[in-house]
């Protein structure tokens, strides 16, 4: 819900869509600047494909998410997490402070947030 690649397709803000298009491209997350309209995105899903190839863990497939899982955290998850925080020091260097905070808050919490699930879920 905090991705701004989604809540710019849900307000149909094409500005914002070929600014992100813009940031995706000097952060190296595309190889070249995309239209708005290949940037929309109606949210994640275990439906769709996942860049960390998450959604194809059997260990999910009945659960929301990772942090419910009894496994966590496991090799696959750990990952992610060694992935997310590179990118992290990427986001550092080439973003605006708002920016920055934007991404933050959408990508760069897995963890935590993961965390958080789990305990709440080894608490029931």
């Amino acid at each position: 819900s905090e991705c701004p690649r989604y809540i710019a397709t849900k307000a149909n803000n094409l500005e914002k869509l070929t600014e992100l298009a813009n940031l995706w491209f000097r952060l190296g997350f595309r190889t070249k600047v995309v239209c708005a309209d290949d940037m929309k995105c109606n949210g994640c899903s275990k439906c769709k494909p996942c860049s960390y190839n998450i959604n194809s863990c059997e260990h999910i497939q009945d659960l929301e998410n990772c942090g419910e899982c009894k496994l966590y955290p496991c090799e696959k998850i750990n990952l992610v997490f060694e992935k997310t925080d590179k990118i992290n020091e990427i986001c550092l260097a080439k973003c605006s402070e708002n920016e920055y905070d934007q991404l933050r808050k959408a990508f760069l919490l897995k963890r935590e947030v993961l965390d958080e699930i789990n305990r709440k879920f080894i608490t029931k």
